[in-house]
């Protein structure tokens, strides 16, 4: 090793406070190629780098080495200091002793995976191409979708500790651009320790922190990810998650399935209807019980009301207990089967859901009626496409019980009212989330719920008179012909 070389590896260690892992290649006196051990790909920089360099290391100046360099990834920076991040990211850098200039050159080799099948929003119909956790593998994806040059991409920097990259990704229009400048500035003025998961940084962007509902998606689709672009909304893929951020979302949009689009109007339109009952049933259905037989027994059926009563009857606890008894051992296999491995999650929520429901009943702690009731619940949280709304209606049903258990109707109603206001002032990116609900847009309620429009939508009806005038005579011609042949 040179005593250049020497220096550097020095100079070097300092700021990376004594970390080991740092390669320093000395070749000849006054060349000096570094790098961080496992973070580079050891071909080219063997075949393209090394292998291109002088033995003796004899050159006049960096723009001289440049030219040797078969990598067209490369840069140059006015000093050791700045290009310390660049080397923790992959880069190798290049010195001269007499130069005080830094070559940084990129042939990263970070871990990855081949892209995979979507996981946690699998469809039947449609491509199965999921995202990895590689941002330039995410970014070429997409650019395969949407081959256009109105497609436009801005690499930014987390304030962190990590230095997390993000790229935000949007189409060049007047829509989306507004909600560009909001995440720039939100992303300029975040100051948090580590930014690690797209998770993370959603929560940092919204405009309500702490609501329950969220206000931006996660996608792990490349094609659910290009149409978001295409309807004007705004992408951030972060670094190293396979999950990228789409938003502006409105309350509706967290009900669509990437399936929808797929399928024909008919069936996406009765998907969607059927999300929305599956909603008001997850939430109301089961607080609805408990305030009927707790304070309002007038609005039960009189058939329904003979069988009610001979199974309560058995029951030790009043409905509000019971009910949360249920609900919590719902949670409790979801949870359960969600941590374990998938095949043995599986078993755990089919079969712990039988055992336990039928031990209750025999036990005596509920009824058969509220058990049906529960799983009904539970079904409509899980017809939910998007996992954090979905987390979101599970979570409101417990107030809503409490309420309904002290205060029957009446509390249920004033929740509801609760609920509503919050929403109506809740906003995403600015952009109001009840959209088009409120502010009303009769056009955006069609689109919202017909994503899939028939012909009879796109084009207009009316015909011209010329339009008119050939197919009146077109049906003379084609009367005529059957004249004919008779």
């Amino acid at each position: 090793m040179s005593r250049y070389s020497e220096e550097l590896q020095n100079k070097l260690g300092q700021f990376l406070h004594g970390s080991g892992g740092l390669i320093v290649k000395g070749i000849g006196k006054s060349l000096a190629v570094s790098y961080m051990n496992g973070m580079v790909d050891s071909l080219q920089l063997n075949v393209n780098i090394l292998g291109r360099l002088p033995v003796d290391g004899e050159a006049n100046s960096l723009d001289e080495v440049l030219d040797w360099v078969a990598i067209g990834d490369c840069k140059m920076v006015d000093s050791l200091e700045q290009s310390i991040e660049k080397l923790l990211s992959g880069y190798v850098l290049i010195t001269l002793a007499e130069s005080a200039q830094v070559i940084l050159i990129n042939i990263a080799s970070i871990p990855t995976r081949s892209p995979g099948n979507a996981d946690t929003e699998s469809t039947i119909y449609g491509p199965q191409m999921a995202f990895t956790e590689s941002m330039e593998q995410n970014i070429a994806v997409l650019r395969s979708y949407i081959t256009n040059e109105r497609l436009i991409q801005e690499s930014v920097k987390l304030p962190s500790d990590t230095n997390t990259l993000a790229s935000i990704l949007y189409m060049d229009d007047s829509d989306s651009k507004p909600f560009v400048e909001l995440i720039r500035e939100r992303i300029r003025n975040q100051q948090n320790k580590g930014i690690i998961g797209s998770p993370l940084f959603l929560q940092l962007l919204q405009d309500n922190k702490y609501s329950l509902f969220p206000e931006s998606s996660l996608s792990e689709r490349p094609d659910r990810t290009s149409q978001a672009l295409l309807e004007g909304k705004v992408v951030v893929i972060v670094e190293g998650n396979s999950q990228v951020i789409i938003g502006p979302n409105a309350f509706i949009d967290f009900f669509h399935s990437v399936e929808d689009r797929y399928s024909t109007w008919g069936i996406g339109l009765f998907n969607r209807c059927l999300r929305s009952i599956a909603l008001c049933i997850s939430i109301y259905l089961t607080p609805l019980y408990v305030a009927a037989v707790t304070y309002h027994y007038v609005i039960i059926p009189t058939p329904l009301l003979n069988p009610l009563i001979s199974t309560r009857a058995k029951i030790p606890f009043p409905p509000l207990i019971e009910a949360l008894i249920l609900e919590i051992a719902i949670e409790l296999l979801r949870e359960a089967g969600a941590r374990l491995p998938s095949k043995v999650g599986q078993t755990i929520g089919i079969v712990g859901g039988i055992v336990i429901g039928q031990a209750a009943v025999e036990a005596g702690f509920t009824s058969n009626l509220l058990i049906m009731l529960v799983a009904l619940a539970a079904l409509g949280s899980f017809t939910t496409p998007n996992y954090m709304m979905s987390s979101t209606i599970r979570i409101i049903r417990f107030p809503m019980l409490l309420i309904a258990g002290f205060l029957g109707l009446p509390g249920i109603v004033f929740l509801s009212i609760v609920l509503i206001i919050h929403l109506l002032r809740m906003t995403s990116y600015g952009k109001p989330y009840l959209f088009p609900l409120y502010p009303p847009s009769k056009n955006g309620l069609i689109r919202s719920m017909l994503l899939t429009v028939p012909s009879l939508f796109h084009y207009k009806t009316d015909f011209t008179r010329n339009n008119k005038q050939r197919l009146s005579n077109r049906i003379l011609q084609w009367m005529k012909s059957n004249d004919h042949s008779d």
